[in-house]
């Protein structure tokens, strides 16, 4: 297995960014569809068209693509539009995913840095320099949200940061997401800047914004529904939504937001939308219901609060990563030194198939690993199942901040043993 394909099994969740660029080529971006083409990737459906469909599905699902490309199209046309109204700020596209933002930034000479998964960075950098050639001011970097040295090395330039933020915290449980927010929150008291979200308004208002490009159909609406809720369900084993910034509770979001040291500014997305919605071309009648709903829709701008405290790094975070492992007598010995996340995790996971098919019993010594992201969850909990006799399977040494990990995801209860 290549590195490309251990970092998909790593963190699987990748493969949803391939929707973007696709619905964004779908809905007329012309630059969305030249990254496609760069990237190799078929248009939006494609693989749908290539199996039998009963008419009647077929009809539904070109009458739910519409809505379905809105939801994409306007978030990522809104924040483009916010973007040129800040020249002053380098763009740090959190994650970039496989969108033409940098496409569209470079012909402003904007300085741009897509960060997103190794998986998508590996695709996105040959892809571009496709299109626009060599740049000095966009570039693309392969980092993990929860790695705040990730994130700060390619930050080497003078001038506030613009952080954007689309689909992305959704992803993280909430001992991952207070440390995404730790880490953009010391970003930002470093260089100056702010934070721009699109998350919250999405997770209130995207059914609204399906149901008005619906015309209100209460059978597609309802259709919409139950295909999100299955995809939400079985999409890379990741649960949604699960942590406080998607409590419905408006008043417990924006205590957690200050507690992580944010000021938070409201910007009302519909004031931000083009002129003309290219996914709405078939059903122009909705147009004007879809933009009273973006009227309700704000971008979360969040800024340093005024003597807000950095939180703290754990203990040994800055240790570098380092597996050693053996196997003998059945059992596959190993032990992990510091963060265990997306770009590091899939070593381990390499180590592991090269001892080959006859580990019968797994030991983890876990002492001087100072994190663990779910990516790095992930490669535990295949490890753990490919073993016959699950008591085979130790992991020790957890330290309190990785054993509150693991508490938190519900993995102790078979990870940790006592």
């Amino acid at each position: 297995m290549d590195n490309q394909e251990l970092r998909e099994l790593v963190n699987p969740v990748f493969n949803t960014a391939k929707s973007c660029v696709q619905l964004d080529a779908a809905a007329g971006d012309a630059d969305a569809q030249r990254l496609l083409d760069a990237l190799g990737f078929e248009p939006f459906g494609a693989q749908m068209s290539k199996k039998p469909v009963p008419k009647e599905l077929h009809e539904q699902v070109k009458r739910l693509f519409p809505a379905y490309t809105i939801l994409i199209e306007s978030r990522f046309q809104a924040m483009n539009r916010l973007i040129e109204q800040m020249e002053d700020r380098r763009i740090v596209d959190l994650p970039c995913g496989y969108t033409s933002r940098g496409i569209r930034m470079s012909r402003q000479g904007r300085t741009y840095l897509g960060f997103d998964l190794p998986a998508v960075i590996d695709a996105m950098v040959p892809a571009v320099a496709g299109i626009i050639g060599k740049s000095e001011s966009v570039s693309y970097h392969a980092v993990d949200a929860t790695n705040y040295e990730s994130m700060a090395a390619p930050l080497t330039g003078n001038g506030p940061l613009l952080v954007t933020t689309e689909g992305l915290l959704m992803y993280f449980v909430q001992s991952e997401l207070e440390t995404v927010f730790a880490n953009i929150h010391r970003l930002l008291q470093k260089h100056g800047g702010s934070w721009v979200i699109t998350d919250r308004a999405y997770f209130l208002h995207d059914r609204e914004i399906v149901a008005a490009a619906l015309n209100n159909d209460p059978q597609l609406t309802a259709m919409y529904a139950a295909v999100t809720n299955r995809a939400a369900a079985t999409t890379a084993d990741v649960k949604f939504n699960d942590s406080v910034f998607f409590d419905p509770d408006d008043a417990k979001v924006r205590a957690f937001i200050g507690r992580m040291g944010f000021e938070l500014n409201e910007i009302c997305m519909g004031d931000y939308l083009p002129d003309e919605i290219g996914s709405l071309r078939q059903s122009p009648e909705a147009e004007p219901a879809v933009r009273e709903v973006f009227r309700k829709m704000m971008f979360w701008e969040l800024t340093v609060a005024e003597q807000s405290a950095a939180k703290p790094a754990p203990v040994d975070a800055n240790l570098p990563f380092k597996v050693e492992c053996s196997v003998k007598d059945g059992a596959f010995e190993v032990s992990i030194q510091g963060r265990m996340d997306t770009i590091t995790a899939p070593e381990l996971l390499k180590r592991f198939q090269e001892a080959g098919s006859g580990v019968r019993a797994i030991h983890i010594d876990v002492r001087r690993m100072s994190y663990v992201s779910s990516a790095g969850l992930r490669v535990l909990l295949m490890m753990y199942k490919s073993l016959k006799d699950k008591d085979g399977f130790e992991m020790t040494g957890a330290s309190d901040a990785v054993r509150e990990i693991l508490e938190t995801t519900g993995f102790d209860q078979f990870l940790l043993k006592g």
